[in-house]
């Protein structure tokens, strides 16, 4: 028993020697290497541009990151983790991993990690990492760090911040202009409105109201543009007859449609109900016009042979290849023969032809009104019906409350969908109107204005991606939008394109598009050769001028603009293209408040 006990004791005592850390087989170390740490903490981090930028919420920028002499340790690996720093909070963007190689054999046995990079024995290595960063308010004075990781076999260690940039983020693309192009459905294919025509005819040689054949058309043409009924579009069309000079003869017929023209708008502008606006009057094609000297040949679209004898005469006239001059001396001669062509048929050429395109107004729909506002419209109202008594709807909320009701009665019409869409979008509720030009497009998938109307909403929501999707589907339905496309991908961070869409008269969302290309010569050009300079292109024209640092012109246009708007001056505070220029007594001069603001708020 006292042998058991004693060899007992010793076998203990062997296992303890043989297992305590203390003796035995040498154990891994706690840290990881100093060299490598030494390493990482001297390697040189920048971004790709210089001044890290934000177009949109989906532009990605690069972080360059160069290594030197890197200690090659077996197994060694970097995690390194760029973070945005706010105040008050840390995002933190795409990880990028390394893996030291220590025998280049091997390469080809290292697991396919994603975001893997391989460090080997060739040199001192500059790798780029694109990371997303999406803006958020502040983010103009946030600072760019970077969190490395090493981890050598089972020991990991973090090292301190590593500052990439102090210098903060641009937000220039803040001043892009969402100019986005609305479509409406084609109320007379879908037969959701009125279409009135009225002609007034001219004596030979007249122009003046005053001299028209018909007044009662007149009268009635008064009528309409003086009721309550919201007009869509107006469409003048105005022409002389073929006898005479062609250059009187077109003369004519302009004044004889500026003379309709101006009763159009003075009678739309001092109408006693609903009177429009000169800025909604003058709207780009809200009020069409055209005018031309009729040709010989419209003769034979009003005539036949059984009511002009001498139509086998004319016809022959105007279709043979006779010379001008010889064609005119034949059909002066038939003028003189058929005295009945200049008294009857030669007056219906001389006209003015206006269509007016307009909601219903009739008593009938004022009826429907007052019956769904009482809930007694008659269930098996059509949702053609419906649609056109929320366009003569009164206010916004009794239009959306009808709108509601023709989706909830006819949910498969896509018409009421959209136009509930396009009420939503002229509200800035864009995340309702989406929701209605989905389900519109959805219903009709080749209704091309769903389509580019979706995408208009999506842009206004920054879902830029899908808003430039959709703006194709329209485009491949031919109704196609540059301006719209170009907008979605400038915020994409496609300039190029963006600038090959854009209009000429587009300039500040062109010298964006040249910012992000870092093409500053060309923006300040851009915005220089623009007719009337804005607080907003002023400020812009500023932070162009810092990125060919140019201090003269960052400081006269942001001098500018702040006398236009003082909020330019709030964000001038903060903007991180004039970080440069902080302690500069010019910038800081610029920077003051007017003389007239600082007398009128002592």
């Amino acid at each position: 028993m006292k042998f058991t006990r004693i060899l007992c004791f010793w076998l203990s005592v062997g296992l303890a020697y043989f297992l305590t850390p203390n003796f035995g087989i040498t154990q891994p170390s706690k840290s990881v290497s100093k060299a490598v740490i030494a390493t990482c903490q001297n390697s040189i981090f920048k971004t790709v541009p210089e001044r890290p930028f934000r177009i949109g919420d989906s532009i990605p920028f690069k972080i360059q990151i160069l290594f030197r002499n890197f200690p090659y340790q077996k197994n060694t690996q970097l995690i390194i983790s760029p973070e945005v720093h706010f105040e008050k909070r840390v995002v933190r963007l795409a990880t990028m991993r390394f893996l030291a190689v220590t025998d280049e054999s091997r390469i080809s046995e290292v697991p396919d990690q994603e975001n893997m990079a391989l460090l080997t024995r060739r040199g001192d290595y500059n790798f780029e990492h694109e990371v997303v960063f999406a803006y958020e308010p502040g983010v103009e004075a946030a600072t760019l760090e970077a969190r490395v990781t090493i981890i050598e076999g089972s020991v990991s260690q973090e090292l301190p911040l590593i500052r990439i940039s102090n210098r903060g983020f641009s937000s220039f693309s803040r001043l892009l202009e969402p100019t986005l192009e609305i479509m409406d459905l084609d109320y007379e294919k879908e037969k959701l409105c009125v279409k009135e025509s009225y002609q007034i005819l001219y004596p030979a040689n007249q122009f003046d109201l005053s001299y028209g054949l018909n007044q009662g058309a007149i009268s009635n043409l008064m009528a309409s543009l003086r009721s309550s009924k919201e007009i869509l579009e107006i469409q003048i069309t105005s022409s002389a007859s073929p006898d005479g000079e062609s250059k009187d003869n077109e003369n004519l017929a302009f004044k004889r449609m500026e003379s309709i023209h101006k009763l159009v708008v003075r009678e739309l502008m001092t109408r006693a109900v609903n009177p429009m606006t000169s800025s909604e009057v003058f709207a780009q094609g809200f009020i069409s016009s055209q005018w031309n000297e009729q040709p010989w040949d419209s003769l034979l679209h009003i005539l036949s042979p059984k009511q002009f004898k001498g139509y086998a005469k004319l016809k022959e006239i105007l279709t043979e290849n006779d010379n001008i001059a010889s064609k005119k001396e034949k059909l002066e001669k038939i003028l003189r023969d058929y005295p009945v062509l200049g008294e009857t048929y030669f007056p219906m050429l001389r006209n003015c032809t206006v269509e007016i395109l307009s909601t219903p107004s009739d008593q009938s729909i004022i009826i429907d009104l007052q019956q769904f506002n009482k809930e007694k419209l008659p269930k098996n109202t059509s949702c053609i019906r419906l649609i056109q008594m929320a366009l003569a709807a009164e206010s916004t909320a009794l239009s959306i409350r009808i709108y509601q009701k023709a989706i909830a009665s006819y949910p498969e019409d896509y018409r009421a969908h959209f136009k509930l869409g396009m009420i939503h979008f002229q509200e800035n509720n864009y995340a309702e109107a989406e929701k209605g030009f989905q389900q519109a497009a959805l219903l009709n998938p080749k209704s091309a204005e769903s389509y580019n109307n979706l995408g208009a909403s999506q842009a206004m929501l920054r879902k830029y991606a899908a808003a430039l999707q959709n703006f194709e589907k329209a485009e491949v339905l031919q109704r196609q939008s540059l301006p719209n496309k170009a907008y979605a991908a400038s915020q994409m961070g496609r300039f190029q394109e963006a600038l090959a869409w854009y209009a000429k008269d587009a300039s500040m969302n062109r010298a964006v598009c040249h910012l992000g290309l870092e093409q500053g010569l060309e923006a300040v050009r851009v915005l220089q050769e623009q007719e009337a300079s804005t607080a907003a292109s002023l400020y812009l024209t500023a932070i162009a001028g810092a990125h060919i640092n140019d201090i003269a012109l960052v400081c006269e246009s942001l001098k500018s603009a702040i006398s236009k708007d003082l909020q330019f001056r709030e964000a001038a505070k903060t903007e991180a293209e004039f970080n440069a220029y902080r302690t500069n007594p010019q910038f800081r001069e610029a920077m003051k408040l007017p003389s007239g603001l600082l007398r009128s708020n002592p």
